[in-house]
């Protein structure tokens, strides 16, 4: 059974070399392509596969495909469903629960370089699959085991959900609300995605190499999102003594701070404005011909700046605004919706963006670009 790149399931198709605990299944729907002059597939030839679950792991599969693996997503009998996130992936219906579903997963890891794992702790232990054992049958495997708050602890077998590990991570009271209201929470993309999907995506590629020094030998890897997410909180846990920048919470720095906080437009859209530095700040308040305040003035008086820049925000559109602010140096930029982004002129000159086939919405494509030395001749950056 093969699909093309980035492609996932909906059609069934028979195959002799499957158990009959098991359906394969292909499909027609594509997702974004490399951009123009991105040819390299780092990943091609390694073998992946992805135990059915919720986003975190499909994302890091997802991401796993798009740089060349071959990824086979074993979803539970009946349980199929089309998901965006599994596109470059073959898809296989199992029955985990039938002794010979459990089996024909083992064959398949005896052959395999990676088996994602979404499952609590424990879980795969009690469905035959142990890793243990895995790694006996298979020396050189690497079983990514992907949960919410990692493999032991008191927390490990407790249900959780973005907000949940982002919380106990230290991150949450950082990103939103303000002095007087409770922490709002973002959608969930830090834990799950970040902390937990792209994290565990860097783990294996980390580990394929380690086996090219080590003999072959595989590995488990234990991958929690609110310790992921910890980890690229680091920054803001080391410099969070910088009274100006992280107090707290750090999200006041947001709400009350006028030179890190987006501005309503004349039609009701945003401009970011995130002038940190000195000669940031002193080229917005020129565009914005405030230059009434100095610099200085700007943290001395907050709240009067602030009240300054809504008011002159509101003169212009966001793409007035924008245009305006080409070439200035100040750190603004225009709030995009995801609708909108592939039109942005910097996403469309670079490809970053491509229309699903169904032409509804952008799709960022994979990223990073990676050049040989030949294509970056070639490229224009």
């Amino acid at each position: 059974i093969h699909s093309s790149l980035f492609s996932s399931s909906l059609m069934v198709v028979s195959s002799s070399l499957v158990r009959s605990a098991m359906r394969v299944f292909s499909s027609t729907m594509r997702g974004p392509t490399q951009p123009p002059g991105h040819r390299l597939l780092p990943l091609k030839g390694v073998t992946v596969l992805e135990l059915g679950g919720l986003a975190p792991v499909p994302h890091c599969g997802m991401m796993l495909a798009d740089f060349g693996a071959d990824v086979t997503v074993l979803e539970k009998g009946g349980e199929i469903v089309e998901q965006r996130l599994n596109r470059g992936k073959k898809m296989v219906e199992v029955d985990l629960k039938s002794a010979d579903g459990v089996n024909s997963v083992r064959d398949m890891c005896r052959t395999a370089d990676v088996l994602l794992d979404p499952y609590r702790p424990g879980v795969l232990e009690k469905l035959g699959l142990d890793p243990l054992q895995l790694l006996q049958d298979n020396p050189g495997l690497i079983v990514c085991r992907l949960t919410g708050f990692g493999q032991a602890g008191p927390l490990s077998q407790e249900a959780g959900h973005d907000i949940n590990y982002t919380a106990i991570s230290g991150y949450l009271p950082t990103i939103a609300g303000t002095r007087k209201q409770p922490p709002w929470p973002p959608v969930n993309l830090l834990s799950d995605f970040a902390g937990g999907g792209l994290t565990a995506a860097f783990g294996i590629v980390a580990a394929l190499f380690q086996r090219t020094t080590n003999g072959g030998k595989g590995a488990v890897l234990d991958v929690s999102m609110t310790e992921g997410l910890a980890y690229l909180s680091t920054f803001i846990s080391m410099y969070k003594s910088i009274d100006y920048l992280w107090t707290v919470p750090f999200a006041a720095f947001g709400s009350e701070c006028p030179i890190y906080r987006c501005y309503e437009t004349k039609d009701g859209k945003y401009m970011s404005v995130g002038c940190l530095e000195p000669k940031f700040t002193h080229n917005m308040l020129e565009v914005t011909g405030l230059t009434r305040f100095s610099v200085p003035e700007v943290h001395q008086n907050p709240a009067e700046v602030v009240k300054a820049l809504e008011e002159v925000f509101k003169q212009k559109t966001r793409d007035e605004w924008a245009k305006i602010f080409e070439g200035k140096d100040a750190c603004v930029a225009p709030v995009l919706d995801m609708d909108e982004v592939g039109d942005y002129p910097h996403h469309r000159e670079r490809g970053a963006f491509v229309r699903d086939e169904e032409g509804h919405r952008w799709i960022p494509r994979p990223h990073p670009r990676i050049y040989s030395r030949e294509e970056l001749l070639k490229s224009k950056i």
